[in-house]
């Protein structure tokens, strides 16, 4: 048989392994990538739907064929000669001679797009392939499918000749033409034509981004060889071997966990929440609105403990069930709030979906989700083939699936930290697939006004993507500037281009509800709240640490629980070498962001279990929460009496939250009985600030806290909060929007000595909201590369501060290296992984070369042989763990190596602290 010269080509390979294939040949690798991206095309209803949509309502197997097209085409570029010659066996086994060729200094997906418009397109246009009119719309598919690494092509390739001779370019033409004539029917082709030449290019243009997000799924599934296993013989043509392929995607798509769940058919709310028998105002009206059709957005705001979780559960089981939406992803502030969500929503979330779907957590690597990896996209062996300077796709893949974050935004339903879904609308790696695993999901954002100006700003990018694609959100929290609600409704308006009609309500509690099947009307809802959460919270507002140190130990003596907050990781640690002078170690917890993965969780549990819901006088009484801001927000805890360091407003509200939160007896005892009253007396919550002036200096703030003044560095809103405070306290609801909008006034005037700063941070607000727009991706411009590097999600990052690293905490036991929650089994090196400033911890400190070698070993097994990571791998000081690494080094001086000391008590501590050192 006359193998056509396309055969002669690899995809993917592996090392020398015997007795297996040792390639999988182009062809068919890229039949098998359109397959899976056809079959979950068919399986996904409201995908389908929408694209025939915005493509002029073309019939279902000409859009499908259309889409199959373009994804056979994802990897044109690896008919290079410079992607061949990575293995020169196979071109020597493949054409009966060694391939060579310059290096691969440029990717197949940015070749794949060159050798398209450069020698492709020409030829397409002038033989009208596509109608009339295409030109410009067609390099938006092509950009789309080629940038599968997850990011757009690079926009130049010089010397493209060299990486495609003679003989390359005429396999890749011939593949083109192949493919053309088995996929493209003439029909399907002529799409330029049925839309004309200006709405071509435009619809193109925005739809590119959620193509490109199918060819990723589609590469990533399409590349499980243990489905879709090597050959490196053409022993099948086209038309058979994609019979083929589409018979393996329904096995590998059946496997994923990413495909979609029918909703089930609307549930009353005590059917969704059996344990609450009177449902709150709130509540009753997300059981009650009637749904309208098509993308919408609803704010929510309501007092802490109003049941807003529950109520936003209700409304996106509704929109669900009415066919508005297919899924959701619940996206919360920390990852301790993600965390206690998770297992809020694990009780429900079989009652919401009529199929299996699974639910995960965008952190934890609990029992539920490592039971959810067992099953989704098994990836295979990785080809860890030295000879590819090209990532394969199966490392790709391998580095996807062991990350839970991203995972989270695939399957039907998820919880998670915002950062993940904010990162689909940054130029950051893998958005577009962030962009698709959103579609037609109910983003839930929770606790929405912690958002500062940089993710506020991105937040809105990500809310006009979200509702252009036909999505709905939901926005909840106790307290919500009105600016800041009028610059989130404008741009899901936008998104589904549409000009949000202005706000007018000043309610409080309250819901506001806007449409696009009603885009003129905005339904602001007043509401009441429920009785046992309306209350009035005295304040102390204390200047003299000793007395607040004193005030937490009578307290204790007497019974009650207490928590301290901090605004930063070093006050609290402060606090807690204070207070072992009046409490045994083991009356205090302490909780923070700086423990290792595993311990993290740990304290969480022990943290639910001693101050929750259902906690009684036996664990509660005389027990001491030392906590940073991680505590502050969702987590569903009960303490008799509050203390905080000076915040803005907002977020004093949220302690407060925390403060008396259920209904007890004097002694701590749970009182369910309706009606029942809290018998522990007035709430009282006490704040630690400076001296109160009105007239004060301009380091008024930082001389009492001077590790928090960079964490809240608007010092004119903190005096602000500290000027209501003077009032004695506060009424919750009736007092909340009148706090909330005094402090966050932008024309508030403030006193000479906090002009300075309070200008300095507007400035940062600005600049902030301007990065972001820089960061951010822009729906108009299409699935094109501009300006900054489409790196790894760290290049934009979902939050401003400082720049941080995983590090990942060791044991050494001679010069073999142990994780530090090595009983975690497979994931024990996740469960050790911390976050840290990366000027705190860059790099390992230099070691034996047996060590060297052993922590070399240990990261290569790592997901994507363990590139973004630090190893901080302690020894045994005498039951101490001690450790050093390298600090950031400053330009031009030598890297400077820290002494650092961990337990699971305390956490990740340096022993010679750095005076700035105060990151939450």
């Amino acid at each position: 048989m006359d193998v056509p010269l396309y055969f002669r080509y690899w995809g993917k390979a592996r090392p020398d392994v015997e007795a297996v294939a040792q390639c999988h040949l182009l062809p068919y690798h890229c039949l098998d990538v359109a397959a899976v991206g056809v079959v979950y095309l068919r399986h996904h209803p409201a995908l389908l739907a929408w694209l025939r949509q915005e493509l002029g309502g073309l019939d279902d197997e000409a859009l499908i064929a259309w889409l199959a097209f373009w994804l056979a085409l994802h990897d044109l570029g690896k008919f290079s000669l410079s992607f061949q010659a990575q293995r020169s066996d196979l071109v020597e086994s493949l054409h009966g001679s060694p391939g060579h060729a310059r290096a691969a200094n440029v990717r197949h997906d940015s070749l794949g797009l060159h050798v398209w418009q450069e020698h492709v397109q020409p030829r397409a246009l002038d033989e009208g392939w596509f109608g009339d009119g295409a030109e410009f719309g067609l390099p938006f598919w092509v950009r789309a499918v080629t940038g599968h690494h997850g990011q757009p092509p690079l926009n130049q390739v010089p010397f493209l000749a060299d990486h495609f001779p003679d003989r390359e370019r005429t396999a890749a033409l011939a593949f083109v033409d192949a493919v053309r004539a088995l996929l493209l029917p003439a029909d399907a082709a002529r799409l330029a034509d049925r839309l004309g030449r200006d709405a071509f290019e435009h619809t193109s243009q925005q739809l590119s981004w959620w193509v490109a997000g199918l060819a990723v799924l589609a590469d990533w599934v399409g590349s499980n060889a243990e489905i879709f296993r090597y050959r490196d013989v053409a022993d099948a043509s086209l038309d058979a071997y994609w019979l083929e392929a589409q018979a393996l995607a329904q096995q590998a798509l059946s496997h994923s966990g990413v495909l979609p769940v029918q909703g089930q058919t609307a549930l009353p709310f005590q059917a969704l929440f059996p344990a609450i028998h009177q449902p709150s105002p709130l509540q009753h009206w997300a059981a009650t609105t009637p749904i309208a059709s098509g993308p919408q957005l609803h704010l929510l705001e309501d007092v802490t403990g109003a049941g807003k979780t529950e109520a936003a559960v209700t409304l996106a089981h509704r929109l669900m069930a009415s066919g508005n939406a297919d899924g959701f992803f619940i996206g919360l502030p920390t990852m301790a709030t993600a965390n206690a969500m998770y297992g809020r929503i694990a009780e429900v979330v079989d009652l919401l979906f009529l199929g299996d779907a699974s639910l995960v957590l965008a952190h934890g690597r609990k029992n539920l989700v490592e039971a959810f990896a067992a099953s989704v996209i098994a990836p295979g062996v990785d080809e860890h083939d030295p000879h590819q300077q090209d990532e394969s796709a199966t490392r790709r893949c391998t580095r996807w699936l062991a990350d839970h974050n991203k995972r989270a935004l695939l399957a039907p339903a998820g919880v998670g930290t915002l950062d993940q879904a904010l990162l689909g609308a940054l130029q950051s790696k893998h958005q577009s697939l962030r962009l698709l695993g959103l579609f037609r999901k109910v983003l839930v954002v929770d606790e929405v006004h912690a958002c500062d100006a940089y993710m506020q700003r991105t937040l809105e990018l990500l809310l006009e993507f979200h509702a252009r694609a036909g999505g709905s959100a939901i926005l909840l929290s106790a307290t919500l500037p009105s600016r800041m609600k009028t610059a989130l409704l404008k741009a899901f308006a936008r998104g589904c281009q549409h000009k949000a009609p202005a706000l007018q309500a000043s309610a409080y509690p309250l819901v506001t509800s806007w449409s696009a099947s009603d885009a003129t009307t905005l339904t602001e809802t007043a509401l009441d709240t429920r009785p046992d959460v309306r209350r009035s919270v005295r304040v102390r507002y204390e200047t003299e640490r000793a007395a607040v140190v004193q005030g937490i130990a009578d307290a204790l003596a007497a019974g009650q629980c207490v928590a301290w907050i901090r605004n930063t990781i070093g006050d609290a640690l402060e606090a807690q070498a204070e207070m072992l002078n009046h409490l045994g170690a083991d009356r205090i917890t302490l909780f923070h962001a700086r423990y290792a993965l595993g311990d993290r969780l740990d304290i969480e549990e022990t943290v639910l279990a001693t101050f929750g819901r259902d906690s009684g006088p036996g664990q509660r009484a005389g027990r001491l929460l030392i906590a940073t801001q991680v505590a502050e927000q969702s987590l569903d805890v009960d303490f008799d009496l509050v203390v905080s360091d000076l915040a803005p407003i907002d977020r004093l509200i949220q302690r407060a939250g925390r403060l008396r939160r259920h209904v007890r007896s004097a002694t701590g005892e749970r009182l369910t009985r309706p009606g029942a009253v809290d018998q522990r007396g007035e709430p009282c919550l006490w704040v630690l600030g400076p001296p109160w002036a009105e007239a004060p200096e301009p380091k008024w703030f930082k001389q009492t806290f001077p590790k928090a003044a960079a964490v809240y560095p608007d010092h004119g809103q903190l005096w602000l909060t500290a000027r209501v405070l003077q009032e004695g306290g506060f009424a919750m609801p009736d007092d909340a929007r009148r706090l909330i909008e005094t402090v966050f006034d932008a024309d508030a005037d403030l006193p000479p000595g906090l002009q300075h700063n309070a200008t300095q941070a507007q400035g940062k607000t600005f600049a902030s909201s301007s990065l972001a727009q820089l960061n951010g991706v822009k729906l108009a411009t299409g699935y094109v590369r501009e300006g900054t590097e489409w790196l790894a999600d760290t290049s934009a990052p979902s939050r401003l501060g400082e720049e941080t690293i995983d590090v990942v905490l060791a044991r050494w036991e001679g010069d073999r290296l142990h994780a530090w929650r090595e009983d975690k089994g497979r994931h024990a090196w996740a469960y050790s992984t911390v976050r840290v400033a990366k000027r705190l911890i860059a790099a390992e400190a230099p070691t034996t070369p047996a060590r060297e070698a052993e922590l070399a070993r240990q990261r290569e097994l790592l997901p994507g042989g363990g590139k973004w990571v630090v190893f901080l791998a302690f020894d045994d000081m005498d039951g101490q763990f001690i450790a050093q690494a390298q600090m950031l080094a400053r330009e031009g001086q030598p890297p400077v190596a820290r002494t650092w000391v961990y337990d699971a008590n305390s956490g990740l501590r340096m022993l010679t602290t750095n005076p700035r050192e105060g990151s939450r």
